[in-house]
């Protein structure tokens, strides 16, 4: 898909998935897309972790509810790892896994797959993040920040991108 039809094709799916199965060449695309997004000082604070195995499938979805969660055969764990640059010591790790994120957003439509951005319930919560920490080895500064659901939407209905505010709302040129 051409990338600009890519943007405006993106939407988050909040529906249940066929069990087709994600296959591992296409998860590792996906994460390989996360990798080369932008990173302050090329640190790289971001971590991708690639999830089908079904016991390990099922401990996550006991935790976290989530239709989509619930039925995908692949999830995808962002995390983020707490490493600071600059004269400051600014930690950098949201501006890292953000820039990542949209990357792999887009290489799950692009492979003509749906998810959604889930982070409330793990940024959120401690309580998730200790019970994660179980479940995933996770070095002790990560963090899970989203935990994608990815898969075949069951629902071809459900799936549109929401309505966007108007252009001149959101941008000025200064010429």
């Amino acid at each position: 898909m051409e990338f600009f039809e890519l943007i405006h094709a993106r939407y988050s799916y909040r529906g249940e998935f066929e069990p087709t199965p994600v296959p591992r060449e296409h998860l590792v695309k996906i994460c390989e897309a996360g990798i080369q997004a932008p990173s302050a000082g090329n640190l790289q604070s971001q971590r991708f972790y690639a999830v089908t195995n079904p016991e390990m499938l099922g401990k996550i979805r006991a935790i976290f509810e989530h239709p989509g969660i619930a039925t995908a055969p692949a999830l995808v764990l962002l995390v983020s790892k707490l490493l600071k640059f600059g004269p400051n010591d600014s930690p950098f790790e949201l501006q890292d896994y953000g820039a990542a994120a949209q990357n792999v957003l887009l290489a799950i439509a692009d492979l003509g797959y749906t998810t959604v951005w889930t982070d409330g319930q793990t940024n959120f919560s401690q309580e998730f993040q200790d019970k994660i920490k179980d479940i995933v080895e996770l070095d002790e500064d990560a963090t899970v920040r989203a935990v994608l659901p990815v898969g075949v939407p069951a629902d071809k209905s459900v799936g549109r991108m929401f309505p966007r505010k108007p252009f001149e709302e959101l941008t000025k040129f200064y010429e």
